[in-house]
């Protein structure tokens, strides 16, 4: 049972109010009609002490009741903790899921950037083939312009026996004459000279002097040597350097 404080000041102005009563003996209120004003200065102590003991418990409360009441003083806190722990928990749920779901975005990205770049590069190769078939197109498209045209012109000018002696002539010295090698070149004063190896010997040739009837050497340089046919075709022979 809990242990009420009454002050003397208190418990001196309970007596007075029950000074009336025949069982209680007080010397000290003789007067059988106490004074007004006393009597409602003692009415305001009695209710001020009552209002001590009704702050504290009812000793003869029920406990559930009592329970009850704990119970309901203690809810608000509790219902705050409850919701701290359920953000709490939603938070730590929450964080691992947005890491998750960052990290699949992100592999997700970096596999559309590899495709993107893979289909730059199959548009880029699709593009070349496409070029270099249009230019095979045109080459065999002109091939046989021309051909047709020179188709055109033996029909209208018959080739000649003599030519037709003649350019299979040039044909075999053309392929006598790029199995020769350049050798290099002197400057006298005579004039510049070439060397060659015919395959056979090495031998030294003029500026403009006859190569096998039907060719000349045009041209001597340093690093390359020219011989012209009849019929204007060039023969270029580079030097050879010896390892």
């Amino acid at each position: 049972m809990p242990i009420r404080k009454i002050t003397s000041e208190s418990f001196d102005a309970i007596l007075s109010v029950l000074g009336d009563d025949p069982v209680i003996q007080n010397s000290g209120h003789s007067s059988s009609e106490p004074d007004l004003t006393a009597r409602q200065q003692n009415k305001s102590a009695a209710q001020a002490v009552q209002a001590e003991t009704n702050g504290s418990v009812n000793p003869h409360q029920p406990p559930l009741r009592h329970d009850l009441i704990k119970l309901a003083q203690w809810m608000p806190s509790l219902m705050g903790f409850i919701c701290l722990g359920a953000l709490a928990w939603i938070i730590s749920v929450l964080i691992p899921l947005e890491q998750n779901i960052s990290t699949q975005f992100g592999a997700q990205e970096a596999k559309i950037n590899l495709l993107s770049q893979s289909l730059t590069e199959q548009e880029e190769t699709l593009f070349n083939y496409h070029v270099e078939f249009s230019e095979q197109i045109n080459n065999i498209h002109t091939a046989q312009l021309n051909a047709a045209s020179r188709s055109t012109k033996s029909a209208k000018n018959p080739i000649r026996p003599e030519t037709l002696e003649l350019n299979r002539k040039l044909k075999m010295e053309e392929a006598a004459l790029s199995r020769w090698q350049y050798l290099g070149m002197s400057t006298t004063a005579q004039g510049a000279a070439a060397f060659f190896n015919n395959g056979d010997k090495t031998i030294s040739l003029a500026l403009h002097a006859t190569v096998m009837s039907n060719w000349a050497l045009t041209e001597i340089g340093i690093e390359q040597a020219k011989m012209t046919s009849v019929t204007g075709q060039v023969i270029t022979l580079q030097l050879r350097r010896h390892p």
